[in-house]
């Protein structure tokens, strides 16, 4: 092994110190193993790796990989997860589309952490608009968006004037439809801090939804 594989495999071991934290079991490979995830979460996780390291130099790269790795991790689950038996991708055919209204949010922040895992659990995309209106746009199976608003009016999301935590109660449904043919499935979910109502407007014309603007929203304003 060359002098500089083995530096790394020091430094490595003396800060992963902690009993089985850190192991060297071959010398030519990369596997992922754990009794936490299935196989093809495993798999998955493996060739991410394997791609991340074909973009790195021809030098010693374990510790780069590692970190790689620890900042990428929950992403990489996520997408696993959306492709796993339990929730299914969803193609156009099955897909569905809800647009909500919410009053306001005083715990902005804690509150939007929860919208984002809620929509990364359950493998839904769209947008969540704050601004002058606060709008939550989704695309996803209709199953698991009738979960994600199950959880959005039963779990304690924000806090009230006395800052206590509470329920969403003002929130207003505007629609729940099937997508139009010219609708474009978004691949992301995404937080955006809109500045005007021209800028929410250029938004839904982005994602082919300017209808749904006009028939549902222009009306709030």
């Amino acid at each position: 092994m060359p002098n500089e594989a083995l530096d790394e495999i020091s430094v490595l071991s003396a800060i992963y110190c902690e009993q089985d934290e850190f192991q060297l079991l071959e010398e030519s490979d990369i596997s992922i193993s754990s009794s936490h995830l299935s196989r093809k979460q495993c798999h998955d996780l493996r060739n991410s790796l394997l791609d991340t390291a074909r973009s790195l130099p021809a030098e010693p790269m374990i510790h780069d990989l590692i970190l790689w790795l620890q900042e990428n991790f929950s992403d990489l689950i996520n997408t696993a997860s959306c492709h796993s038996a339990e929730i299914r991708p969803y193609i156009k055919d099955e897909s569905w589309m809800a647009l909500r209204h919410i009053d306001h949010m005083r715990s902005k922040a804690k509150y939007i952490k929860l919208i984002e895992k809620w929509t990364s659990d359950l493998c839904l995309t769209g947008r969540l608009f704050m601004g002058k209106l606060i709008l939550i746009l989704l695309q996803g199976t209709k199953e698991n968006i009738k979960e994600y608003i199950h959880l959005q009016k039963t779990v304690k999301v924000d806090v009230d004037s006395s800052g206590k935590r509470c329920k969403e109660k003002m929130m207003n449904v505007l629609c729940e439809i099937p997508p139009l043919e010219e609708n474009i499935l978004m691949s992301t979910f995404e937080v955006k801090d809109i500045l005007s109502l021209d800028e929410l407007k250029r938004e839904f014309d982005l994602v082919g939804l300017t209808e749904l603007y006009n028939q549902y929203v222009s009306s709030l304003i």
